[in-house]
């Protein structure tokens, strides 16, 4: 027997890995995210196999044969995207699209084709409703109550009832036109070059005969010499072209040139003109004329002359209605007896109709807006309200909007209107 043990025989060294190296031109392997598992779990789990799904980490070796999460058959079943809007699809957001752009009936076809041949749009209620929308528009009855019976036997539920009173009449043109050419024009922030594109709204309208425009300088945060002779030289075209305007809450802007023209020529010549330009709207011709000499002594060019625009009568009163003579008197009262009814075609910026929206948030916590006749909405305006309905809420109040048909609402819905604004009408 040995006093000491013999040691252990030393073991031979493992082989190192052979790390082989990438082929050229091989794309690189992308890491798998959480996401890709659960994806592929899914995926596995539909089509009835018993792979499971590999996870294979960065690096120089890969680990297979083991999930890195065990999938069960509910959680496969509970793992889906969520989508932002429910009901939604790509046919209907593409036909919601066409028909914003006046684009009726290639919008009614896409989604004939989408009920019959895609699986998305036939299992989407909305994109059904939106067809029977489309087809009510166009007065076709026998198509409408064929989708019916199709609408029945696809969701187990009734179908929507044709529409004898005809709510949605097509869109009438000359009355869109006659609608945009009166009514409010406001102006938002700081005049300078780039407001032109504010005052050509107000042009384009000038060749309206018997239009009656109101123009809101409440909310001009200020000017420059530039700013102040863009909005004199519209003022001057109106004045010149016998276009009625009334000039709406211009006292900030006017206090502001009084305090420039003591500077004399310092204040520039677009800040003087503009202050004539106010002066002729208020129909004050002394104080004009006392000015009129102080431009011409400062600038040493002639001043222009006293010609006021016409006044807002009988004339004017023929072509606005009598709810937007004095919007912030009698009219808001009116307004706060129910919801602000919108009709027509809303096309562009729609000044009028997002300026009736904001004014009306000013005395309401909650707004109601009833689109119920109107025919269309085009993808500027939608997301003009977007952004109109995101400023309102960011003063902790609430904007409800009842009546939209259901094109109109998959195209706000797809503009990123949330879908718990809309609300069912009453009957």
């Amino acid at each position: 027997m040995a006093l000491f043990n013999k040691p252990p025989a030393k073991k031979p060294d493992a082989p190192k890995p052979i790390v082989k190296p990438a082929t050229e031109g091989a794309p690189p392997r992308a890491p798998v995210s959480a996401r890709d598992v659960a994806v592929q779990a899914q995926a596995h789990g539909r089509r009835g196999t018993s792979d499971r799904p590999r996870a294979e980490p960065v690096g120089d070796m890969s680990m297979t044969g083991a999930s890195l999460i065990e999938w069960s058959p509910a959680a496969r079943a509970s793992i889906e995207v969520a989508q932002s809007n429910p009901g939604m699809c790509a046919v209907l957001e593409n036909a919601a699209l066409l028909f914003a752009s006046g684009q009726s009936q290639p919008a009614r076809a896409l989604l004939e084709q989408g009920v019959q041949n895609d699986h998305d749009t036939q299992h989407s209620p909305l994109a059904w409703l939106a067809l029977f929308d489309l087809q009510q528009r166009a007065n076709d009855r026998t198509a409408f109550d064929q989708l019916a019976l199709q609408y029945v036997v696809q969701f187990e539920r009734s179908a929507p009832g044709w529409d004898e009173s005809d709510s949605h009449p097509a869109p009438r043109p000359r009355e869109a036109k006659a609608a945009a050419g009166s009514g409010y024009a406001v102006l938002t922030g700081k005049l300078t070059d780039a407001t032109g594109p504010q005052l050509d709204v107000i042009r384009k309208s000038m060749g309206k005969p018997g239009a009656h425009t109101r123009l809101d300088l409440a909310q001009v945060a200020g000017f420059d010499d530039a700013g102040a002779r863009l909005l004199a030289d519209v003022l001057a075209e109106v004045r010149k072209r016998r276009y009625v305007m009334t000039l709406e809450r211009p006292d900030k802007i006017r206090n502001a040139l009084d305090i420039l023209v003591r500077r004399g020529r310092e204040a520039g010549e677009g800040s003087w003109l503009l202050s004539l330009e106010l002066l002729q709207f208020d129909g004050k011709q002394e104080a004009f004329d006392d000015r009129a000499i102080e431009y011409a002594i400062a600038f040493e060019q002639s001043p222009p002359s006293w010609e006021p625009p016409p006044r807002a009568g009988a004339g004017a009163a023929e072509v606005a209605p009598p709810a937007q003579e004095e919007p912030h008197a009698e009219a808001n009262a009116e307004l706060a007896a129910g919801p602000l009814t919108w009709t027509g075609v809303m096309s562009g910026p729609s000044t009028t109709f997002m300026t009736q929206l904001t004014e009306h948030a000013y005395a309401h916590p909650v707004v109601m807006i009833d689109m119920t006749k109107v025919d269309r909405v085009d993808f500027v305006c939608a997301g003009t309200l977007l952004n109109t309905i995101s400023r309102i809420e960011t003063q902790r109040k609430a904007v409800q909007i009842v009546g939209a048909s259901p094109i109109i609402r998959a195209l706000l819905l797809l503009i990123g209107i949330s879908p718990r604004h809309f609300l069912k009408k009453s009957q």
